[in-house]
């Protein structure tokens, strides 16, 4: 994994950017400061209560909760810098958009994992 290094940041950390790009990030806020972590945490919560959302509105039928459910997860993953995560949450909402639900649960259930690697690499800056 390639080394993700702040100098003068609450870490030097060997972070997976694929997983997680520490550099929205550190652009926005000037480093990896308390802050960032307060909203990596904040993140996690609200992703894990958008996937149990999913979840729900999959488990109803209701395509296109699920779909706006997997559009926010997916902006909120791009935005914090969880790539493989916002790309899971894009195919997801593409399945849905092509009526696939199917998919779309297979895809879902994928997405403990992906969240679990991004706590990960959160827990280490």
């Amino acid at each position: 994994m390639p080394a993700a290094t702040h100098p003068g940041r609450i870490s030097d950390a060997v972070i997976d950017p694929e997983i997680l790009d520490l550099e929205p990030m550190v652009r926005n806020f000037g480093g990896l400061t308390a802050l960032v972590n307060d909203l990596y945490a904040l993140f996690l919560r609200n992703e894990e209560q958008l996937r149990d959302d999913l979840a729900a509105r999959l488990a109803a039928g209701d395509l296109q909760a699920a779909r706006l459910a997997a559009h926010a997860a997916g902006g909120a993953a791009r935005t914090a810098g969880a790539r493989r995560l916002a790309e899971l949450c894009t195919a997801i909402e593409e399945a849905l958009v092509r009526g696939d639900p199917a998919a779309a649960s297979r895809q879902s259930a994928l997405l403990p994992d992906a969240i679990a690697d991004v706590r990960s690499m959160v827990a280490r800056i």
